[in-house]
Formats: structure tokens, C-alpha cells, sequence
């Protein structure tokens, strides 16, 4: 002990995670005793460490409170004392809390090695029953790993992911290298498991291709139509989203040059064969980017050659986390998780300096510095990101006229006010600030990924919203365009004309609010708006805005069910059903496609029902008192009239974002029926003709649409 004491005092605050643990291994014998004289060592992080690990050898019951005085002294954040912290959280039965741990370190790129520490942990969390309680879950799915190398090792990096991300997540991994047996075995595993989505991880030796092929286009046509029989299969048995990984690149190959400049080379010809699934990849299939993994990671990380000839792992575990986080990427988006808005802070964050202090000639911004370029490309990057249809605001602790007047005179700032949908400056704590935000857009706080400079500020809003996105960026800005873009918040696997349209829809709103406010009522508010909405049938053409707006939308939400892009088409597919997805306008402009309503036949015999039932019903926030609801409702009644339908089940399942909803199916005049702690069914009869309730805004529906006709 003399000798930790001396070690320790030599240290002082300088924190040396490897000297300290050196030191509890050589106190470890008599941890209890160690523990007793640790605690009257003079108070650091070094002593803090100290403590925490002590008190794991030790059993002692106050581990958690020791771990969370070790982070409270500002210890850095490696994803290993999160670890061992959460292990000690779960040990004391507070699995949310260490799930939150989890979280936390993998917040940041961590190596692999914390994936199989981290494996039992993950999977306790996971698979306990009432993990979920609170909200934290976002989503449920079913995912298949089908591959022609091992994914052994594969499975515990998206499983900790998918826990990170709040996905409970049931995995299946495929027998090894039995692809095709797989899915066009009907009774193999994959069949009984059913998955939601399916990721296919091949690699460039699955192509069998010599050094030079004769017929490069007949080879790049096969490898295409094959591929193009299994992803339908897929999506013929089970509705699925596939994830087909594009093919890497051999680690080295002998024609050299020659193999990408040469008609028929085997580097061209993997070319040639990834842009030909990109081009014939239907909606249900996304091609995963695997050779961009591949230069991001390095040939020596990404093949292992000890690995491949020994146990079949390709690639190197090195690289696995890489490409776990793209595919975890695919996953986000077709469950509907892409983030939606990024939050800024202004000093030092936007540009160098502080505005308040420094002035705005003193502020470093463009040419002239590297600072100035990093942060001009900082702004770029944001420009580009809110011309795809991300959202921008502002999180800034500043004076208000202070805060904008870069944005208005200083030269070299390419964003401007008019491009942020929220700009809150002001001295108010940066997590209410986050919250007015979320509400005044009408987005949830999991849809937000915020950029800080400070660290404390970081810390803070993470503690405060864990919900919130909050990315471990460096001290240095040159490198927050790479790292926001390798974590691939806003990666998505469709633009449609609603997301380009996002930023002009949030200026209209500021035009709608201001009329609002001049209004003498709601009526005289909605007559002036001068609404338009219309209905048409889920079909191809709308098919990836409806996917988009089933698995995002939480608040205005009946049944909060979750639908792959294949499962939304075999629903609008299936007999005697209904579907209407509804577009807004008004004078101020386009909503968009902003509501659906699937209705499915509920009677005793599909091609003869008189009932349906209501299976999703939801709508945009964004249109909220608007009477769109029942725009909607007058819409389904009179499609139900006319196809004969007598009556319909609507269903409400609550959940913790939906309260809005809850009284709905009253206020229209449905019956309640049945009340379980999962749903509440109601039910309504349809008159003969049915009479208009959505009295403000006018159907500019097409007459075949409006006569119930597909």
C-alpha cells in the first residue's frame, strides 16, 4: 500500500488508466481491506479508479456509486469504464441504466475487442423481458445474417449496435455458406424464423472469376439475374427488406493495373457487377457499400489471410466494427431511424472564436487559416445535408443579435439564417433549449443528432437527453465532416419530394404561425388557409414516401405498426383491402404526403367481407388542428360505403409518444368494444351515405379515387 500511495501521489490528476490498474491487480488479495485505505487517499480520478475497481474485486455493494464518482471527476470517456460500470448497474438489477452505459461507449468508434467483452452483457439486457420499460426500445425486428464467410464474430457487434440504437433486435444467423439452401429451402431455418430483414454478406471470392474474363458483359448479366432470383424469393416468402453487400476487392492481385484497365479484368469486372445490382436493385433491396468500408478501413485491416485460410473470417475483425455500423445504417433507415435534424452550437463550433468576445472580424471563418477552411467546410457540409432535407437549428449560448450577425454580414459564411428551421440563442440551459426545439417542430428528441465543441456541454445534454445524438468530436474541427459522416446519423435509402421540399415546408409554417396569430378563431384561422387535401391508393409511385411515413411517424399514430417496403405493398395488395394516402396544400403551399389509413378486410371470408379493419392510421404532425383527420375519416367512410362495407374495427395501441390519439375513435363516433393493456378496439357502422365533417378544407380527390376504384 505504501508503494500505491507513492505511485498515486506521483500521478496526482494526471489520469493513467494502465499504472492504476496495474495497482488494483497487485491489491486485489485483500480487496476489502485495499478498498478501506483507498477511500483516504487524496480525492482524483486516479483514486477514484482505484476505488471502482477495488470494489469489483471486493463485492462491495456501493461499486455503482463508485463508478459514478469516477465519472463525475471528469474521466474520460473510454468505452471500457462504461463497460465495467454497466456490468456493475446489471449486477444490481438496474438493466436501463447499464443499457444506458452501453450506449454511452459506443457513442464513439471503439475497437473490437469491446464486442465480445461486452457479448454477455449485451445479450442479458437484451433478452430481459421488461428491458423495454420506459420507452426505450424504438423498434422491434426480426434480422437474418446469411453469409458465405463466418458471422460469428459479426452477430455480438450488431447486437450491441441494434442495443445501442434501441432496437430489440431477434437475430438469425444462417448456416455457413449455405445462402441459396437457405431461402429456397422451405423449411429451413430462415423459413421458420421469418425475418423482417435480411443482410446477404458475400465477398469477392463468391464470383469465381479468373484473372480475365472473355464475355465481361454475359458474366456481369448472370451475377446480376442470380442475385435478382434470390432478393424476390426473399421477397415473395417473406416480405422483407434485403441488404445485399456489394463485393469487395482481392487484397492483391497479379494482372495489377491491368485488372481495372483491361475490358474483362477482375477489379473492372467486380466494378461493373456492384453498378449493375445498383442499377437492378428493386425498392425492397439495398446495396450495402462494402468497398467503401473497404478503403475506409485499409486493405491490411479489412483481410486477414491467418483468418480466412484458418477459420473462413472474412474480413478481418478489425474492420468488423466498420462494417457492422453501415450495416446497422441499412437497418436505421428501413425501420424508419434515419435523424432528422442537426443542432448546432455557434463558437467554435460554426467558426473559431467566440462572437461575443472576439467580434465579428475577429471570428475565424474560410480563407485565411485552417480553422477558418475546417469550419466554411463544417457549413458546407450542413448546406448539403439541408438541400437532401435534414433539418438545421440552432443551440447556442449567446446573445440573440450577436448570434445572427455572422449570418448576416460576415463574409465567407455560407449558411444563412433562412436555412436553419429553429435558432434558439439565448443563456438558458442547452437541453431546454433542445426541448423548445423538438416542440416547435414537432419532432421527437431521438430524431436529433447535436454538434458541440464543449465537452461539458456534451456531457450535459447527454445526461440530461438521452435521446439526443451527441457525437464525441476532438478538440480540432478538421475532422467533424469525416466523423459525422462515418456515423452515418442521416443515412437514408430514398429522397422523395417531401424531403427536398422540408426546409421551404418549415419556412411556409412560419407564414402559417404568423397568420394564426392574427386570427380571431380557429375557424376564421382555417377559412383563411384556404385548404385543399386529396386521397389516392398506396401504390408504386408513392410507395417509398408511405414506407417513410409508417416507420417514422410516432405521435398521430393508432397502432405504431412497423412495416418493411415490401410488407406496405403486399398490404395494399391483399383482397378486399383499402388504402388512401392523403396529401394537404394551402395557400402558403404543399404539405406533401402527410396521412395513410390501411384498411383490411376483418369478416369471416376475405373476398367477401362487410367489416374492415383498421390496421394503420396515421398523420403528420405537422398538420395537427388542421380537421385533416377528419378529412381522412369522411374519406375511408365513403370508400367503405361503396364497396359495401356495413362496418369498421378501429384499434388504438397505446404507447408512450401516441396519448395524442388516445380519445380519437371517440370523438368520431366509433363505440368502444374491447380494452385489454395492449389495445382498445372500437367500432363503427357505416351509413349508406356518409356526410361530410371536415367542413374547412376541400377535396380535390380524383372521381375514380373518390368512387372507391383501385
Amino acid at each position: 500500500m505504501a508503494v500505491a500511495a507513492g505511485a498515486l501521489e506521483i500521478l496526482g490528476s494526471r489520469f493513467d488508466a494502465t499504472t492504476v490498474e496495474v495497482l488494483a491487480a497487485a491489491l486485489q488479495k485483500n480487496a476489502g481491506a485495499a478498498l478501506d485505505w483507498a477511500e483516504k487517499q487524496p480525492q482524483n480520478v486516479n483514486s477514484a479508479y482505484l476505488c471502482a475497481l477495488l470494489s469489483e474485486h471486493a463485492g462491495d455493494p456501493k461499486v455503482c456509486g463508485y463508478w459514478e464518482h469516477f465519472f463525475a471527476l471528469g474521466a474520460n470517456r473510454d468505452p471500457f469504464h462504461r463497460l465495467a460500470y454497466a456490468r456493475a448497474l446489471a449486477v444490481g438489477g438496474r438493466r436501463l441504466d447499464a443499457a444506458r452505459q452501453i450506449q454511452l461507449a459506443l457513442a464513439q468508434p471503439v475497437r473490437y475487442a469491446f464486442f465480445p467483452r461486452a457479448e454477455k452483457l449485451v445479450e442479458e439486457i437484451a433478452g430481459e423481458s421488461g428491458w423495454g420499460e420506459s420507452g426505450w426500445p424504438l423498434r422491434k425486428a426480426r434480422v437474418a445474417v446469411l453469409g458465405t464467410s463466418t458471422t460469428s464474430l459479426l452477430i455480438p457487434v450488431l447486437k450491441a449496435l441494434c442495443l445501442r440504437d434501441r432496437i430489440h433486435a431477434a437475430f438469425y444467423q444462417g448456416l455457413y455458406g449455405a445462402v441459396q439452401q437457405e431461402v429456397l429451402d422451405p423449411d429451413s431455418g430462415l423459413a421458420k424464423f421469418r425475418p423482417d430483414l435480411v443482410f446477404l454478406v458475400t465477398h469477392w471470392r463468391d464470383l469465381h472469376l479468373p484473372p480475365m474474363t472473355s464475355d465481361e458483359e454475359a458474366a456481369v448479366d448472370r451475377v446480376a439475374e442470380e442475385n435478382k432470383l434470390l432478393w424476390q424469393r426473399l421477397s415473395d416468402q417473406f416480405g422483407c427488406h434485403v441488404v445485399q453487400h456489394a463485393y469487395d476487392f482481392p487484397a492483391a492481385e497479379a494482372y495489377g493495373y491491368l485488372a481495372g484497365s483491361l475490358a474483362g479484368g477482375r477489379s473492372r469486372m467486380i466494378l461493373a457487377i456492384n453498378l449493375a445490382m445498383q442499377r437492378e436493385a428493386p425498392s425492397h433491396v439495398s446495396i450495402l457499400d462494402t468497398p467503401a468500408i473497404q478503403r475506409q478501413t485499409g486493405l491490411d485491416r479489412w483481410e486477414d489471410a491467418t483468418l480466412w485460410h484458418s477459420f473462413k473470417q472474412h474480413p478481418g475483425t478489425d474492420a468488423l466494427p466498420a462494417l457492422a455500423e453501415m450495416q446497422q445504417a441499412h437497418l436505421r433507415a428501413v425501420l424508419g431511424l434515419t435523424r432528422k435534424v442537426l443542432v448546432v452550437d455557434l463558437d467554435n463550433t460554426l467558426w473559431k472564436g467566440i462572437i461575443g468576445e472576439d467580434g465579428l472580424e475577429g471570428i475565424q471563418i474560410g480563407p485565411g487559416s485552417a480553422a477558418g477552411e475546417a469550419h466554411q467546410r463544417l457549413q458546407e457540409y450542413m448546406r448539403d445535408l439541408r438541400s437532401r432535407g435534414i433539418l438545421l437549428a440552432v443551440c447556442s449560448k449567446n446573445n440573440p443579435d450577436d448570434a445572427r450577425l455572422p449570418f448576416e454580414k460576415r463574409e465567407h459564411m455560407l449558411l444563412r439564417l433562412e436555412d436553419f428551421a429553429a435558432f434558439q440563442a439565448n443563456w438558458n440551459d442547452k437541453a431546454q433549449n433542445l426541448r423548445e426545439i423538438a416542440e416547435k417542430l414537432s419532432l421527437g428528441l431521438d430524431s436529433f443528432v447535436f454538434l458541440d465543441d464543449n465537452p461539458m456541454e456534451r456531457e450535459w445534454v447527454r445526461s440530461q437527453l438521452p435521446q439526443v445524438t451527441v457525437p464525441e468530436v476532438g478538440s480540432s474541427v478538421v475532422n467533424w465532416v469525416r466523423d459525422l459522416d462515418r456515423a452515418m446519423y442521416f443515412f437514408t435509402l430514398s429522397l422523395s419530394k417531401e424531403d427536398l421540399a422540408r426546409a421551404e415546408q418549415y419556412r411556409s409554417e412560419a407564414q402559417r404561425e404568423m397568420l394564426r396569430s392574427t386570427s380571431q378563431s380557429l375557424d376564421e384561422f382555417l377559412i383563411q388557409l384556404q385548404l385543399e387535401a386529396s386521397m389516392v391508393p398506396v401504390s408504386d409511385a408513392n410507395l417509398p414516401r408511405v414506407t417513410q411515413l409508417v416507420n417514422k411517424t410516432n405521435q398521430f399514430n393508432l397502432t405504431t405498426r412497423r412495416y418493411t417496403e415490401a410488407q406496405v405493398r403486399q398490404l395494399a395488395q391483399r383482397p378486399r383491402s383499402w388504402t388512401g394516402a392523403f396529401q394537404l396544400s394551402d395557400r402558403m403551399g404543399a404539405y406533401g404526403l402527410i396521412g395513410l389509413i390501411f384498411c383490411v378486410a376483418s369478416g369471416p371470408d376475405d373476398w367477401e367481407p362487410d367489416e374492415w379493419e383498421i390496421d394503420t392510421w396515421l398523420m403528420s404532425c405537422r398538420v395537427l388542428g388542421r380537421q385533416m383527420e377528419r378529412f381522412m375519416f369522411d374519406r375511408m367512410l365513403e370508400a367503405a360505403a361503396s364497396l359495401g362495407v356495413r362496418k369498421i374495427t378501429g384499434i388504438y395501441r397505446p404507447t408512450g409518444k401516441n396519448n395524442l390519439v388516445a380519445d380519437l375513435y371517440t370523438k368520431l363516433g366509433f363505440s368502444k368494444t374491447s380494452e385489454t393493456t395492449e389495445e382498445i378496439r372500437y367500432k363503427i357502422a357505416v351509413p349508406e351515405s356518409p356526410a361530410a365533417t371536415a367542413m374547412h378544407i376541400r377535396n380535390v380527390s380524383a372521381p375514380a379515387v373518390m368512387a372507391g376504384a383501385d
